[in-house]
């Protein structure tokens, strides 16, 4: 389209200005009025802290108001209680899954595990060369109670990612994942992301001194990214913590501020000294956001990536919430979630059930690209319950959230299982003996009283839909092994020293450094 501007002189000052003619001002009107009210306002930023393995109480937030026990005992995270003051923090916040890549690659996707076939760790998978993962599948996989298939072992390319998606919505947006990727499929870079630390795994969180955990590699790399960009691009920006993941490794110097209590909920040291390094590196990046003045054009997310690690009893405990990371149980899958951005009342609760892949939805809605999300979405848009103090509802397809993880960990006592949620009700379905338990999270969030007998007909419907959605989703389900020997089954005596502490660094003992290494692939 051809456009005439003329240019003015103002009279006796020397200065120029362009005025466009008419015909450009209808092409500029024409232009500004096909864009979506978010773009026309000026497309926000998003910032994504997902931690790694820290649990409901492994905080010094309290995660729901009136629950004492909501929060640690001895945990040390004063910018995470700033930041819960400034915007919302989520009672009934969930993972995706018990571990890591699913929940990962279900966050990246808006995508049950379960829909993926993203079941266990992308570690699981035999591949030439890793005699490490060849361990896994041989002691987790091989000669079981049930066959169970193999996960996926990569974000599938024809996946849409939350940085694709907003790429496709704007190309002014920068992309960035800094820390622990671990969900195989190439490059980050293949998946959307401008700028990233690689296609990482655990290895990478485990330093010697001065930087134990790479808190403070990601950190600045995230720090950076915001410096280089706010103001002049919308972005999006994944922080990827590889703390509080075993090995525990903190610095001496922070190991030195906490004394021992044997009273206390929790008593390691040396995890609530890695703990609270992880919440400075939180802090760094809240502060360039302020430094920055992009604080009221920003969302910021702060979760888990799965509930705590919780075997051999001497790194971290989920109480009053039962068992722990790999279960499907409220220890395994609960976890902290607090979101502070634009319209986001401050230091306010809500107790409306949320999981992680609620975000692609949530953040489309954030930024007017809701007609680019796929049809076959499980997760919904959270918006209406931020922008209501906490009371709204889940726009999402069913009510109900759903998990399933379909491997075995014998030394976590962990067989396959999945879980259903509608409301306060939750089913658990136990693949091995085909039991089901049903318990009202509102009465019994520590799961302890089976309310089967006497809501049976709630206990049967549950279990019915969650069948159908595993149909409908064609996931592959565990089936009887007639040919089980447990003579046979090397998981059996499958402990943490299997696993031991590969990757320690040199000149580091397990004591000094906080305690043992337990499946640090997991």
């Amino acid at each position: 389209m051809f456009c005439r501007v003329f240019v003015y002189e103002i009279a006796g000052t020397g200065e120029r200005f362009m005025k466009p003619s008419g015909l450009l001002l209808i092409f500029l009107f024409v232009g500004l009025s096909g864009l979506s009210g978010a773009s026309a306002a000026g497309l926000p930023n998003i910032v994504l802290v997902l931690t790694d393995d820290q649990g409901w109480t492994g905080t010094s937030v309290q995660m729901h108001q009136s629950l004492t026990s909501s929060t640690s005992d001895l945990y040390r995270t004063p910018n995470l209680e700033k930041f819960a003051k400034q915007g919302m923090r989520f009672s009934n916040g969930y993972a995706p899954a018990p571990n890591c890549s699913p929940t990962r690659m279900s966050i990246q996707t808006g995508k049950t595990a379960a829909r993926l076939g993203a079941s266990d760790i992308i570690d699981v998978v035999p591949r030439a060369g890793d005699n490490f993962g060849r361990g896994f599948y041989n002691n987790f996989y091989v000669n079981k109670p049930l066959n169970v298939h193999l996960p996926i072992s990569d974000l599938p390319d024809g996946e849409l990612t939350i940085a694709e998606l907003l790429k496709e919505h704007s190309k002014d947006f920068r992309t960035a994942h800094f820390g622990k990727w671990h969900m195989g499929g190439g490059s980050p870079e293949r998946h959307g992301y401008d700028d990233h630390s690689g296609p990482t795994t655990n290895a990478q969180g485990r330093r010697g001194e001065p930087d134990p955990k790479g808190t403070g590699d990601v950190t600045r790399q995230a720090v950076e990214f915001i410096r280089a960009h706010a103001g002049k691009n919308p972005f999006f920006l994944q922080v990827s913590y590889y703390a509080v993941h075993t090995p525990v490794l903190a610095k001496t110097k922070t190991i030195d501020g906490y004394s021992p209590d044997a009273g206390r909920q929790h008593m390691n040291r040396a995890y609530a000294a890695m703990t609270e390094e992880l919440d400075a590196g939180f802090g760094l990046i809240l502060d360039q956001i302020d430094a920055s003045e992009i604080v009221d054009n920003t969302y910021v997310i702060y979760t888990s990536d799965n509930g705590g690690e919780i075997s051999g009893g001497v790194v971290t405990s989920n109480t009053p919430l039962a068992k722990g990371k790999t279960s499907v149980w409220e220890g395994g899958i609960r976890v902290p979630l607090v979101i502070r951005g634009p319209g986001i009342e401050a230091g306010t609760q809500s107790n409306v059930p949320v999981i992680g892949y609620d975000f692609l939805p949530t953040i489309a809605g954030w930024v007017g690209a809701q007609e680019k999300l796929p049809e076959l979405l499980d997760g919904g848009s959270i918006e209406s319950v931020l922008k209501s103090g906490g009371v709204g509802k889940v726009d999402r397809g069913t009510d109900a959230l759903v998990w399933y993880y379909g491997a075995y960990r014998n030394n976590k006592h962990v067989a396959p299982q999945a879980a259903i949620r509608k409301g306060a009700h939750k089913l658990i379905w136990e693949f091995e003996s085909d039991r089901t338990i049903l318990f009202d999270l509102d009465l019994d969030i520590s799961e302890t009283t089976d309310l089967s007998r006497f809501r049976p007909e709630i206990a049967k419907d549950m279990h019915s839909e969650l069948k159908e959605y595993f149909k409908s989703v064609d996931a592959k389900l565990p089936t009887m092994n007639v040919d089980y020997d447990p003579a046979r089954d090397p998981g059996l005596g499958t402990r943490s020293r299997r696993f031991g502490n590969r990757g320690m660094p040199a000149g580091r003992s397990p004591r000094r450094q906080g305690g043992p290494s337990s499946d640090p692939e997991d």
